[in-house]
C-alpha cells in the first residue's frame, strides 16, 4: 500500500499554533508539546489509512474527522494525499466554524 502525503492548510497550521499557546499557558509548554505530538501521531495514521476517520459529509462534502482527544482533526482525501483542513477542540461549534458564522 502506498504512503500518502499529509498536507496542512494554513488554517490548520494556525490551529496548531493556537493550541500550543493555549495549552502552554493553561498547563505547561511540556504538556503543549505532548498534545501536538498526539495530533501528529493521529495524522500519521492517515498516511496509510486515509479513510480511518469518520465521514463528516454533515460538515462539508468529502470531509472526514479523526479524534486526537480533546481535539478533532478535520481532513479531506485528495488524490495521492490527505489535506488537514482544521484542528479544533471537540467542544467547539463545528457547524458554525465551517459555515463561517464563528
Amino acid at each position: 500500500m502506498a504512503t500518502r502525503r499529509v498536507l496542512w492548510s494554513s488554517e490548520a497550521e494556525e490551529d496548531l499554533v493556537a493550541i500550543w499557546r493555549y495549552v502552554a499557558q493553561e498547563a505547561s509548554p511540556d504538556i503543549a508539546d505532548k498534545q501536538l505530538i498526539l495530533i501528529d501521531q493521529a495524522t500519521t495514521t492517515l498516511r496509510e489509512w486515509p479513510l480511518a476517520g469518520r465521514a463528516r459529509d454533515d460538515v462539508l462534502p468529502g470531509m472526514r474527522s479523526l479524534v486526537a482527544r480533546p481535539y478533532v482533526v478535520f481532513y479531506r482525501v485528495a488524490g495521492q494525499g490527505v489535506e488537514v483542513v482544521r484542528v479544533l477542540h471537540g467542544r467547539r461549534d463545528i457547524d458554525s466554524i465551517f459555515t463561517g458564522n464563528d
